[in-house]
């Protein structure tokens, strides 16, 4: 009897030894990389955030200074300045893009299939009244996705907002009109788009689909 009861709790040691030890530090370099992506995107969402600022203060300039001398120069400047500023965010959105699609897609499934997974056995738990608190550890992985595709969704949703601003600026020359046009045509064809090789958009609707 004592022998059986020690081969058990060897078997069982075991078996918690290889949990701990191979799946658990798995799971959390996943969630480490999870982390890693919402750093860098919110990196580009204050970017994005201080253009649409700049560009608000322009509008708002060019409410009451066309009258000043040198108001086109200093807009035109100006203008010519943010739209360097959207390529750098641009170039960083196709870099992130490059670098993390495959990385991206994979972190997110496996999220996806751990949540999936610890859910059925928690229904199992549940439903045969066995007293199981480990799947607490299950938190974390819902928090990730949502953390992701928020930001995520934020950074694209900025987009517009810039545009917005930028239609704002009253402009009374054809240069600056054009000017004005050019950057419009740039932010249309430059796009902040977060996707997985161009098949899933990263944003709130993800979580509904």
């Amino acid at each position: 009897m004592l022998l059986l009861m020690l081969v058990y709790v060897q078997q069982l040691t075991r078996q918690l030894f290889l949990f701990w030890c191979t799946f658990q530090p798995f799971v959390f370099l996943a969630h480490l990389r999870n982390t890693q992506f919402v750093l860098h995107l919110e990196l580009l969402r204050q970017q994005l955030l201080q253009l649409e600022r700049e560009l608000a203060l322009l509008a708002e300039y060019s409410n009451f200074a066309q009258r000043f001398d040198g108001f086109e120069c200093y807009m035109r400047r100006r203008l010519r300045q943010q739209q360097l500023n959207y390529a750098r965010i641009y170039d960083m959105c196709v870099c992130f893009s490059s670098c993390f699609s495959y990385s991206v897609l994979t972190v997110l499934l496996m999220i996806f299939i751990r949540i999936a997974v610890d859910c059925y056995f928690m229904y199992y738990t549940i439903y045969n009244n066995i007293d199981n608190i480990d799947y607490y550890l299950l938190l974390p992985a819902i928090l990730e996705i949502p953390a992701f595709i928020f930001t995520s969704q934020s950074c694209m949703r900025l987009v517009p907002r810039i545009a917005f601003q930028l239609h704002n600026i009253l402009c009374s020359s054809s240069s600056l009109s054009l000017q004005l046009q050019n950057f419009s045509l740039q932010i249309l064809h430059q796009p902040v788009r977060f996707d997985c090789f161009g098949t899933i958009v990263l944003d709130n609707y993800l979580l509904t689909r």
